[in-house]
């Protein structure tokens, strides 16, 4: 059976990725935002979720709740630990993949530009949204509508693991890293 992750066991994966490289910064906003891409395309390219937690449409978009009530007290500031270390060899190559091909997607972004695409017309957070309310933005709504949008992919079949120190600062495609096979 496959194993199950909390959202914010995946959040401690992409604060370890990001603070392994250099010059990369996440707050809490972009964390989140980060998470809610990572499900959305999880729900439409794996056909399941990457974690169990809800997602509620707030103010300021996506949210998990668990995730930012641990990193609130980190404000608006760089998150510079994971709440616990997470090994990503309990993720199989699949799921490597599609974090990392969020991250290549999304992480060159601040968490304000990524709240801003969660806001546009169309997307799950849109159609559930009402001010003063924290909807359950729906895995179906979710995966309805990744399903129908581009995520840039990337081959790390070679990549050895620990994916956190061997992942490179960025890509354009699958040809452009210097981990491809020869």
């Amino acid at each position: 059976m496959k194993e199950k992750y909390s959202a914010l066991e995946i959040a401690n994966f992409y604060i370890q990725l990001l603070n392994s490289l250099p010059d990369n910064y996440i707050d809490n906003l972009k964390l989140n935002k980060l998470l809610f891409f990572a499900q959305g395309w999880s729900l439409a390219k794996l056909g399941h979720p990457i974690f169990e937690d809800r997602i509620l449409a707030w103010e300021y978009g996506p949210v998990i709740p668990n995730v930012y009530h641990t990193f609130k007290c980190c404000g608006k500031n760089h998150i510079e630990e994971p709440s616990d270390p997470f090994d990503e060899k309990r993720l199989d190559s699949d799921e490597i993949e599609l974090l990392v091909d969020v991250y290549s997607n999304y992480g060159r972004y601040t968490g304000w530009a990524l709240k801003n695409m969660t806001h546009e017309k169309g997307t799950p957070w849109e159609l559930v949204y009402k001010k003063g309310q924290n909807a359950d933005i729906s895995q179906e709504e979710m995966k309805a509508y990744f399903s129908n949008q581009k995520l840039d992919t990337f081959n790390i079949d070679s990549v050895d693991i620990p994916i956190i120190e061997a992942i490179p600062l960025a890509w354009d495609s699958e040809g452009d890293s210097v981990y491809d096979k020869p």
